[in-house]
Order: C-alpha cells, then sequence, then structure tokens
C-alpha cells in the first residue's frame, strides 16, 4: 500500500510515461498509486502539481549532469567511458522502473520516455529555463573537458573545442532519439560513434 510522496511519485511516473498528461486523470492516477482520489490530493492537491513533481525527478534531477555523472575524468578518453556509463546507468534506472512487460505496439521503454518528455514540455510551467540549464551544464561540461584534453595534449592543438562539443553531444542525442523508436539506447553503438570522434583528434 503506498505510504508516502516518493511512492506517489513513482507510480505516476509509470502512467505518464505511457499516457498523453490531459488523459492521466486524479481517479486514474490514484488508482495506480493505490489511494483513494482523495488521497492522492492529500500529496498533490493538483495533478499539474504531481506531474511537476515526477518530473523534477525522473528528468530534471536525473538528467543534471552534475547528478549524472562524477567529477569528470582527467582525459578525454576517460571521460568519454565516463559518459557512456553515466548514460546507462540512467538508463537501466528508467528502464527497470517501467518495463513491466505491457508495451502496447511493441515500442521500447526508451520510446515511453521520449513521449514523456515531450509531455514535459508542453505542460511544465517555465521547463525552457530548466531545459536550457540542463543542457547549457551537459556542454560546458564537455567543452571543460575537451579544453583540458588540448591543453594537455592529449588531442589535436587546432581541435574547435566548442564544435567538438557539440558534435559529441549531438551524437548522443541523435543516437538516443532514433533508437527509441526501436529498441532501445545502444550505448556499445554510441561508445564507438564518441570513439571515433576522438580518433579523429587525437595525437
Amino acid at each position: 500500500m503506498i505510504t508516502n510522496r516518493e511512492e506517489v511519485i513513482d507510480k505516476a511516473f509509470k502512467v505518464f510515461l505511457k499516457m498523453n498528461y490531459e488523459k492521466a486523470s486524479i481517479s486514474l492516477l490514484a488508482k495506480a498509486c493505490g489511494l483513494t482520489k482523495t488521497g492522492i490530493v492529500y500529496y498533490f492537491p493538483h495533478k499539474l502539481e504531481l506531474f511537476m513533481a515526477v518530473a523534477d525527478k525522473f528528468f530534471i534531477q536525473l538528467q543534471n549532469p552534475n547528478n549524472k555523472f562524477d567529477t569528470p575524468a582527467d582525459t578525454l578518453a576517460g571521460f568519454i567511458e565516463q559518459y557512456v556509463a553515466g548514460v546507462s546507468k540512467a538508463m537501466k534506472s528508467i528502464v527497470d522502473m517501467v518495463d513491466d512487460g505491457n508495451n502496447p505496439y511493441n515500442c521500447c521503454p526508451n520510446f515511453y520516455y521520449i513521449h514523456f518528455l515531450s509531455q514535459v514540455r508542453l505542460y511544465y510551467p517555465g521547463i525552457r529555463q530548466k531545459l536550457e540549464e540542463i543542457f547549457n551544464n551537459d556542454f560546458e561540461m564537455w567543452t571543460n573537458v575537451i579544453q583540458r584534453a588540448k591543453d594537455n595534449g592529449e588531442i589535436k592543438k587546432n581541435t574547435n573545442v566548442k564544435e567538438t562539443a557539440r558534435i559529441f553531444r549531438h551524437i548522443f542525442y541523435g543516437i538516443s532519439y532514433e533508437h527509441a523508436f526501436l529498441n532501445g539506447l545502444n550505448t556499445d553503438e554510441l561508445r564507438e560513434n564518441f570513439n571515433y570522434i576522438y580518433s579523429l583528434i587525437k595525437v
């Protein structure tokens, strides 16, 4: 039986993943959480408050680079491995929670997560600023690691640091999006693509 706020958030996440925000009624959410309508309203008086709490936990906090990765490795090669490991860990935590075998139309859990993110973009007030912060932090992290690799002679001196950071990030987002429509992110392929770019710029 649901006994605390965090359990409500976790159960509601599974609902919002596979159902549009508009269709996820308080009654339906309450049933999924094992509560009466009055019980869920005790924790979250309005559906939007619950949705925002879910988004805070499973998107804003989970995807924050400062939470996803430890202190960046000293080398770009090391950071690539660290980044892929961080992505794998975050993805596994989502898949383990939501993959209950009930996947209509043969969609993978990663696809439902992409669907959830689109709902967050539509319905979470002020989300653009939070998104920009996440993306900027991620870009800054890549930039700092690549700049250090350049300064330390790990990569070529003529490397354009900012453009290289963008390439690494676009590879990640591109593969994540494409694979979400099929079987979910293949982190081995992600690593291979990262290492290929690295091979072009390493000394």
